[in-house]
């Protein structure tokens, strides 16, 4: 299990490398074939890379959109409820904390899902 993993993993990186333009796709698919050793073939490593690459190309602004709002909405709306507090003004201070509550939660929930995979089914015999 821990040689699959390994795998995996590598895998995501070859994707993300791909991904950024360090490795063109093919040399993406021969390092994961490489990798894999018997474990992914030549067709299955294309369409794995190929299904990532695109799954980084569609969330990407998203996912850069998403990064910053986390980044500027702590700080912003921390600094506003301390302030609030330190001036007495208890229900803006509420306010900001809750604010950023709600805005946390829809962040969480407006993250990219994974791809589905499809799984084979298994025949019992």
């Amino acid at each position: 299990m821990d040689t699959v993993r390994e795998v995996a993993e590598e895998g995501k990186r070859l994707i993300d490398r791909a991904w950024l333009g360090e490795l063109s796709r093919d040399e993406a698919v021969h390092r994961f074939i490489q990798v894999g050793d018997g474990l992914v073939g030549p067709a299955t490593a294309g369409e794995i890379v190929d299904d990532g690459i695109r799954w980084l190309e569609a969330n990407a602004t998203r996912l850069r959109v998403l990064a910053w709002c986390a980044l500027l909405e702590i700080p912003l709306f921390l600094g506003i409820a301390v302030l609030a507090f330190a001036f007495g003004d208890y229900l803006t201070c509420v306010a900001a904390v809750v604010l950023l509550a709600v805005l946390q939660v829809v962040h969480h929930r407006l993250m990219p899902t994974p791809v589905p995979t499809q799984r084979r089914r298994r025949v019992r015999h």
